[in-house]
């Protein structure tokens, strides 16, 4: 009797914590599903969220083992609606066709990390990308100072640093001529400027987002501040850095909805990861994204390793799409 009772409570109590998770997990997933991100708790638990979907799996196994119907049917509901979200990663609608014969243009995006002490290892793994224009965030004076001493420099002669310390800098290094516009207000610095490229000019924003723990109103700005340059994008145009924010944040969704096309996902690789890189937690989230709009498209697109840093970088080619040119 006693060894009975004692799977009895271990099974009731094993029941419970799965009611427990599931109506977490339920939480979070309709948080996704009304498009609030509320409170910086709650947009870190949405970063989580194709890996909860892994967690309900298990539970719906062992509630039909158990017979436990009601149990089964909510935890399966609850994957259902995270599989529902999750479509337009798996099928990604068909991207705009690129002009033929376009060159390309390739960018390379690194978050450099403030405390990085392996610049000089970070300019030649840069150096080895021949990206057209490279895209630094977290770029402190210390950065610039071994960033300048490096054969690198002389191959990107057009350059605007907006160093700082911390995180809060940025630099744009480019082979090809560039003209700087005016000043986005961001809590980061940001640059927004217009690369001459070989297939015609490109609007290129550079940008590092604050994360939503660091501060999360400024977060959510900058990201509404990011779809108002989708909304408005009249010529090609793309956004490119850290975002802090994953495809599971309504708000980053917001940024597709708003004109921009997520060139991971339409590569097929939405599921692709990018921090963190210097934990002793594998990489689970990707932060760094290129986005495009204003008939510019991703024709191809990738990873690298950043020495010493905690992020992958980004690297991506764009050029017209075939609908804009004449």
């Amino acid at each position: 009797m006693k060894s009975g009772g004692t799977r009895t409570t271990f099974a009731g109590v094993v029941e419970l914590g799965s009611w427990i998770v599931v109506a977490v997990v339920g939480a979070i997933t309709l948080t996704q599903a009304f498009g609030w991100e509320g409170t910086s708790l709650v947009a870190v638990a949405q970063t989580l969220t194709p890996y909860l979907f892994l967690v309900l799996v298990p539970i719906v196994l062992v509630a039909l083992w158990r017979r436990r119907l009601i149990l089964g049917a909510v935890a399966a509901a609850v994957g259902a609606g995270i599989a529902l979200l999750g479509v337009p990663l798996v099928l990604p609608a068909e991207p705009d066709r690129a002009a033929p014969e376009s060159a390309g243009l390739r960018i390379a995006a690194a978050n450099l990390w403030y405390q990085n002490g392996d610049v000089a290892d970070v300019a030649g793994a840069l150096g080895e990308l021949h990206a057209d224009v490279l895209v630094l965030s977290e770029y402190t004076p210390a950065h610039q100072v071994v960033l300048h001493a490096s054969p690198l420099a002389a191959e990107f002669p057009h350059r605007i640093d907006r160093r700082a310390p911390g995180g809060a800098g940025i630099a744009v290094w480019s082979r090809r001529p560039v003209e700087v516009g005016d000043p986005i207000d961001t809590h980061h610095s940001s640059i927004d400027l217009t690369v001459d490229g070989p297939d015609g000019e490109v609007r290129l924003v550079a940008v590092h987002m604050p994360t939503p723990i660091d501060d999360f109103d400024a977060w959510r700005r900058d990201l509404r501040t990011a779809a108002d340059i989708g909304r408005s994008a009249s010529e090609p145009t793309l956004l490119i850095g850290d975002l802090n924010a994953s495809f599971w944040h309504p708000d980053f969704r917001d940024l597709l909805d708003a004109g921009f096309v997520d060139a991971n996902a339409a590569a097929g690789s939405g599921f692709s990861t990018s921090w963190p890189m210097n934990r002793i937690v594998p990489p689970f989230v990707r932060l760094d994204h290129a986005l495009t709009a204003g008939g510019l498209v991703p024709t191809d697109v990738g990873d690298f390793e950043v020495p010493g840093s905690d992020h992958r970088g980004v690297i991506v080619t764009v050029a017209p799409a075939l609908s804009t040119t004449p």
